[in-house]
């Protein structure tokens, strides 16, 4: 249905005055931003609706555990003693000092827990190249 050459919306726009047209643009807009901002809010809604949901879980799951661990007695573990160290024999020159030998001993009580399960029988230096300088020579010397 063209009349005089023009489509039907085009006869109404031509129709319609400067301050007509200006009216019916602000009107789109302002539907389009009020559109935009009603589904930004209620995107907003929705994921605090999401948060407040997991953190009550949350929350929940929490008191659940704190009270199985409450339920659970655990008897209480006398104090471990300090593991016995034999020194090294009296022979050698290279001696240990006694603090990297507490040190050690220390490192082994704690891995093994109780003072019957494991014990130092000697500490000797570590002879050769350090960890270091064999990884260099590793690196230098392996095949291509």
């Amino acid at each position: 249905m063209l009349m005089n050459g023009m489509i039907p919306w085009q006869t109404v726009v031509a129709e319609l005055t400067f301050a007509e047209r200006g009216t019916s643009s602000a009107k789109v807009i302002l539907t389009g931003f009020l559109v935009v901002f009603a589904v930004l809010m209620l995107l907003i809604g929705i994921i605090k609706l999401y948060s407040f949901a997991i953190g009550r879980a949350l929350q929940r799951a929490d008191v659940r555990k704190r009270r199985k661990i409450e339920m659970v007695d655990v008897p209480e573990t006398p104090p471990v003693p300090a593991p016995r160290i034999f020194a090294p024999p009296e022979d050698e020159d290279d001696e240990v000092p006694e603090e990297i030998v507490a040190v050690i001993a220390a490192a082994v009580a704690t891995m093994y827990g109780s003072p019957g399960k494991a014990r130092i029988k000697s500490i000797k230096k570590a002879g050769g190249r350090s960890a270091w300088a064999n990884a260099g020579v590793m690196d230098n010397t392996r095949s291509f």
